[in-house]
């Protein structure tokens, strides 16, 4: 940080003076670039945490720390958010603005104490970014300044808290986790329901499953993010840890939006079996999945359902004629990559606030669906099957679908699964499939954590 110190201060004090000026506070920035980072990055310091990571690996965005955290809630979120931004955006002086980014899947019922730090919409700068793209590796770091603030006084805060923040922690430790609840009584009961209103008023609904583990110390939340991204090629890896108690982390297939300049990217995934350590059986299992009548519905309806909303919002739509196969570890899935060229004056949280919940995460029609899962899941889905990522200043920006996660206290894992119900689903094969998406979590707990599976209980 001593290379950037003099630089730095020169931001703060410009800030110093449009905070006094508009009587608000003003967020400041430099940036330089340092030798390539690694995840394990994220074994030092013990601040707030964040992390994001593309399948290929090209980009990745580690965070530490808040500088400036902006939150909104209700139906509306997603505008609220974009107005709050563009406020902040507007006012920030030095390099780009950088902001990991969140929402529910929908309005939360009732405050719930496991999702009490993330709320229904948050977008944090962190106080220090590692950003690398393209092979360069930059750092940022963003000071928070209000009026009458003391430039000296901030700089020297900061670079106290670089210095903690390079000194690595010690995790050699084994946390031992024992499954607490299977979900697998709370998943029948509302398939059961579910199956009753595709035969009258949905095409398609997916429903979660929760399962719970109990732990007897914290687990190595940086190993369990190397983890993943060791285990989990051809995944994004993503990770949220907004306090010291609370974290939520995942590794998923599927992209929601790519935003670069007016031009978008997006996917349909639906419709999934499980991979096969022999290539031959492998390869039949795709080909099955490929011809299955059931998962071409679901996956056709997704496809359907992105061209309507994409078609409003752009002035070019470009996606194949026939799904393909998108191979993980564990699962594959039938994929149809879309791309568009985004209408002028549509935003990005315009589009996510459009686009979410695909029908691969809530169904079909959409607003009824998720009243639907309302209604019949016993549990908060909080940020699960929810758009996160990040997004800069210039609005360009990623967000996936926060599947294949969990959610991380210092004595519970809560983990999520999920699954497309349309007519004609039988309970057993979506329980099983719901099994094969909770296998890379805890294929990677499993590296780091001995796991016990008596005393299960159910709701």
């Amino acid at each position: 940080m001593a290379y950037a110190q003099q630089e730095l201060k020169q931001c703060i004090e410009q800030a110093v003076g449009h905070a006094n000026a508009y009587q608000r506070a003003i967020i400041a920035s430099y940036s330089w670039q340092v030798e390539a980072q690694d995840v394990s990055t994220l074994t030092f310091g013990t601040q707030e945490r964040f992390y994001f990571t593309t399948p290929d690996r090209s980009m990745r965005a580690i965070g530490f720390g808040i500088a400036q955290q902006l939150k909104t809630s209700g139906h509306d979120r997603f505008l609220r958010m974009q107005s709050k931004w563009a406020t902040l955006n507007r006012d920030h002086v030095g390099n780009d603005l950088f902001a990991f980014c969140g929402f529910s899947f929908a309005e939360l019922k009732q405050p719930d104490y496991r999702w009490s730090a993330f709320g229904e919409a948050s977008m944090t700068i962190p106080k220090f970014l590692y950003l690398e793209q393209d092979g360069h590796t930059t750092v940022t770091i963003f000071a928070f300044v209000e009026p009458q603030s003391n430039a000296e006084k901030i700089l020297n805060q900061l670079a106290v808290e670089y210095a903690e923040l390079h000194t690595p922690k010690s995790s050699q430790f084994v946390t031992r986790i024992r499954l607490t609840r299977d979900g697998n009584d709370a998943f029948e009961a509302s398939f059961h329901q579910a199956t009753q209103l595709l035969k009258t008023t949905l095409k398609k609904i997916v429903l979660a499953r929760e399962v719970v583990y109990e732990l007897d110390q914290p687990v190595d939340l940086a190993g369990l993010v190397q983890e993943l991204e060791s285990s989990q090629p051809g995944s994004y890896i993503f990770f949220f840890q907004p306090t010291l108690e609370e974290a939520f982390l995942g590794a998923t297939p599927e992209r929601l939006i790519l935003k670069t300049g007016q031009e978008i990217q997006t996917a349909a995934v639906a419709g999934s079996a499980p991979r096969h350590e022999l290539e031959q059986t492998d390869y039949a299992l795709g080909q099955t999945l490929l011809q299955d009548d059931k998962n071409r519905v679901e996956h056709a309806i997704v496809v359907d359902s992105i061209e309507q909303t994409l078609r409003g919002l752009s002035t070019r739509f470009e996606k194949p004629e026939q799904p393909m196969l998108l191979k993980n570890r564990h699962i594959q899935h039938l994929y149809t990559p879309i791309t568009a060229t985004l209408s002028p004056e549509v935003s990005l949280f315009q589009l996510i606030e459009k686009l979410h919940p695909t029908p691969a995460l809530g169904g079909e029609p959409k607003e009824a669906a998720v009243a639907a899962i309302r209604d019949i899941e016993t549990f908060e889905r909080g940020w699960y099957g929810s758009p996160v990522g990040w997004m800069d200043g210039a609005e360009n920006g990623e967000f996936i679908v926060a599947i294949r996660s969990g959610l991380f206290t210092d004595r519970s894992a809560v983990l999520y699964a999920g699954c497309g119900l349309v007519e004609g689903s039988r309970l057993q094969s979506e329980l099983e499939e719901t099994g094969t998406k909770l296998s890379p979590m805890l294929q990677a707990l499993s590296q780091l954590c001995t796991i016990e599976k008596d005393d299960v209980y159910v709701d």
